[in-house]
């Protein structure tokens, strides 16, 4: 790999990585960038892999001023933003995949623009760009925008190009990238399954990958190494739901260890996932959007209840979709968003004397307090825990910020959420292959794996560093594209 990241860090062109999950992509990005000239602008999708390349680039002590790091979205919105006048944009919150489409086209126009071509220069030595098969075609051409002004590299796998763009045109691989970049090598260790001792796992994907690559079915008898866990259930949905339950309830590791259950990536299992934490008592915790529909729901409520008493309820509200009996747990009238009485027999008092003090005395640190005490409750579990803790960082935020209107906080609380990455705090997770695409855990457990296109299964499968636990009503996989 040190040859190839030479390669990299020399080339004065345009050129292209094959970038398998798991080979050393994010490392190969970050000694690359170590040995480049002056600063170089690094974009990718998610910030997920705003946050890997930024641990890489720490774990092999690159200098801050030799990179930044950012989302192609952000950074195009960014810009827009900077110089509104001549982009035309001034729309802070894109809110659908047709104002990101004008957002590119926007970033597009503007990088043609003498004034921000100097600017590009004179800011970046290169560009490398991650994750590229992720690309739509409105950010293809940005990224040929900036192509002809600095050296760029692009880095990325076809049979990971699972995202959908609703509308946008996804870059077609063998036209976009192998017909329009020189190829620079291609990634062919499996060094993530090799560092956590895992070698036969490692080589075991590798084939999975070649076979699915070539159309080939995949047989989960057949060749299977000791990491690999396949549990065959029937078709019946009742009996695929318990054994994927059973397989998170009963799934042992070492209690430091990380484990991510993983199903399909469309919205009906999205909805999936939460049902199955809960189901869970909040043994694993659900992953959230990046986009937080949720938390701003839930923010444009507080905002439009016309009474303290309103807010306290939708606190609560909120507070059901995120924990486990809560309502069993709350007095009555703190239910309803009351003041209540506190007696012996009231349940839970330490909860209702918060939701009191709310009352008393409203704010953002009152009604955080109460979330708080909720949570501590015995008898509640959280299973929406990415969301309940980005809901205390807003009522934060707007602490700390008292000038700003609680809708403001939270869109600089997101604003930084989406700057920093996700941060992944519990141990035991459950999202979709379009959640968790990126991540790396010690352990995965794929869901329903018969139900994944190709590209999906690559993705869920190449997410667990240690081992692998399929449940499938099918022995042989035989995914289509």
């Amino acid at each position: 790999m040190c040859e190839l990241s030479a390669v990299l860090a020399d080339h004065q062109g345009a050129g292209y990585v094959v970038a398998p999950a798991g080979f050393g992509k994010t490392y190969l990005i970050a000694e690359a960038t170590a040995r480049s000239t002056g600063r170089q602008l690094i974009l990718t999708h998610t910030y997920a892999g705003v946050n890997a390349l930024r641990r890489k680039m720490r774990a092999l002590c690159v200098s801050d001023r030799l990179f930044r790091i950012d989302t192609i979205a952000s950074w195009s919105l960014r810009i827009c933003l900077s110089y509104s006048q001549t982009s035309g944009w001034r729309n802070k919150r894109p809110a659908d995949n047709e104002q990101w489409i004008a957002v590119y086209e926007a970033c597009a126009r503007l990088l043609d623009q003498a004034f921000v071509r100097g600017l590009v220069r004179a800011s970046y030595d290169g560009l490398y760009v991650d994750e590229y098969q992720d690309c739509s075609a409105t950010q293809h051409c940005v990224v040929l925008k900036l192509a002809r002004d600095l050296p760029s590299r692009i880095l990325g796998d076809p049979l990971q190009g699972i995202f959908d763009f609703d509308g946008q045109n996804p870059v077609d691989w063998t036209r976009d990238v192998e017909g329009g970049f020189e190829r620079l090598g291609v990634l062919d260790t499996p060094h993530r399954w090799m560092q956590a001792g895992a070698n036969d796992l490692g080589i075991w994907l590798r084939n999975v990958r070649t076979n699915l690559e070539q159309g080939q079915p995949i047989d989960l008898n057949m060749n299977r190494p000791a990491a690999v866990t396949f549990r065959q259930t029937n078709a019946d949905p009742q009996a695929l739901v318990q054994s994927q339950g059973n397989a998170c309830r009963y799934f042992q590791c070492d209690p430091t260890d990380t484990v991510i259950a993983i199903h399909k990536g469309s919205q009906e299992y999205k909805a999936k996932c939460h049902k199955l934490s809960r189901n869970l008592g909040g043994r694993f915790s659900s992953i959230e959007e990046v986009e937080g529909k949720d938390l701003f729901s839930f923010i444009r409520k507080l905002e439009r209840a016309r009474s303290d008493s309103a807010r306290l309820k939708e606190a609560v509200e909120f507070a059901k979709r995120c924990m486990t009996a809560v309502e069993q747990n709350l007095p009555a009238g703190t239910v309803r968003g009351d003041h209540v009485n506190i007696r012996a027999n009231t349940s839970n008092p330490e909860a209702a004397r918060k939701a009191n003090a709310y009352l008393a005395a409203p704010g953002s640190a009152a009604m955080s307090g109460f979330l708080m005490a909720l949570k501590e409750t015995q008898g509640i579990a959280v299973v929406r825990a990415d969301l309940f803790y980005r809901a205390l960082g807003v009522l934060e935020k707007h602490v700390l910020h008292p000038d700003l209107s609680l809708a403001d906080a939270a869109e600089k609380y997101h604003g930084e959420f989406r700057y920093k990455g996700r941060p992944i705090g519990r141990r035991k997770l459950i999202g979709t292959t379009l959640l968790v695409k990126g991540l790396e855990f010690d352990h995965a457990i794929v869901l329903d794996a018969a139900s994944l296109s190709k590209k999906e299964l690559y993705v869920a499968l190449t997410r667990g560093a240690r081992s692998l636990t399929i449940i499938s009503t099918n022995s042989v996989l035989n995914p289509g594209a």
